[in-house]
């Protein structure tokens, strides 16, 4: 690949690739109106651009000094560490102007990325522009490293989620840090959550980047219109990774990730937990119970990929 180059510059100077980037991201690819992309904080914003060689690809604004906002790096450029390397470019610039604190609202499925770029979570999440968010922030000169929220194995708090947009947020945020196994127990398929894109994306990823990864799956029920749901297709197509399995004894809504996180689920009301091995161990010990005593799904289709 080319070289990575990130550069400062301002609105009048590249406003064209600035729109140009921020109008996929976040317009074309997640629904933003424009008339909440298009602010006025742009003509004093303190701007920055990636570059692969000569083409654009990435961008970020820094508003008042510490405000990080509009982060974007174009979708056939993603995953190759060019987030990282702005981010790392506003830090240095940051120290270079004596600025002490960066803040940014970080989309929650991105909590792991700014989490390893030495920011920390100071917030419930919450909604912007029907995205959960949460806050974030990085003090440039401290030389101690601060206890964040809802780290994987650290953070043991209960979290009360009282909406579907919260719950969403702090599944976002878990699924952030999972890697290799998630048990589910399902009373009900239609919950949103279950056709969440972010959960979608993030087992196909899983199903890319780790051989070892599993999905299992414990449906109280089954209807032969479930074949047209969104985790059964991934199920037809990701086999060696994804198994459902019937038991009627199954009466909870509840996720397991990575021997570590659970997240419970009542309609539009939730708790989740990053780090209760105790409670993980019980729940996981139940769910096998389960899971050795269940059926397989004999008429759900079976797919080539």
């Amino acid at each position: 690949m080319d070289t990575i180059k990130v550069v400062g510059t301002n609105w009048r100077k590249d406003r064209g690739s600035l729109r140009q980037i921020r109008e996929q991201v976040f317009i074309i690819e997640q629904g933003v109106p424009q008339a909440l992309e298009w602010d006025k904080l742009d003509d004093e914003a303190e701007h920055f651009i990636a570059y692969v060689g000569d083409e654009v690809v990435g961008c970020a604004r820094l508003i008042d000094h510490k405000k990080i906002g509009r982060m974007a790096v174009l979708k056939p450029y993603r995953n190759q560490d060019i987030g990282r390397k702005i981010i790392d470019h506003i830090k240095r610039y940051a120290s270079q102007k004596r600025y002490t604190l960066l803040q940014l609202s970080a989309q929650c499925h991105a909590y792991e990325f700014y989490r390893r770029c030495d920011f920390n979570a100071c917030s419930a999440p919450y909604n912007d522009a029907n995205i959960p968010h949460i806050d974030m922030e990085h003090r440039v000169f401290s030389q101690t490293v601060q206890a964040s929220q809802y780290i994987y194995s650290n953070d043991s708090s209960i979290y009360t989620a009282n909406s579907l947009l919260e719950i969403n947020g702090y599944f976002d945020i878990a699924l952030s840090q999972t890697h290799k196994k998630i048990l589910l127990c399902l009373e009900d398929l239609s919950h949103p959550i279950c056709k969440d894109y972010g959960l979608i994306s993030k087992i196909k990823y899983l199903a890319r980047s780790n051989r070892h990864f599993k999905f299992q799956i414990l449906l109280s029920s089954y209807h032969p219109s479930y074949n047209d749901h969104e985790l059964f297709k991934l199920r037809a197509r990701l086999p060696s990774f994804i198994e459902i399995r019937l038991n009627s004894d199954v009466n909870s809504n509840l996720w397991l990730l990575d021997d570590t996180a659970w997240l419970s689920i009542n309609h539009s009301q939730g708790k989740i937990c990053y780090a209760d091995r105790g409670a993980i161990k019980n729940h996981t010990e139940r769910f096998n119970r389960w899971w050795h005593s269940a059926k397989a799904i004999q008429s759900a289709r079976q797919l080539s990929i």
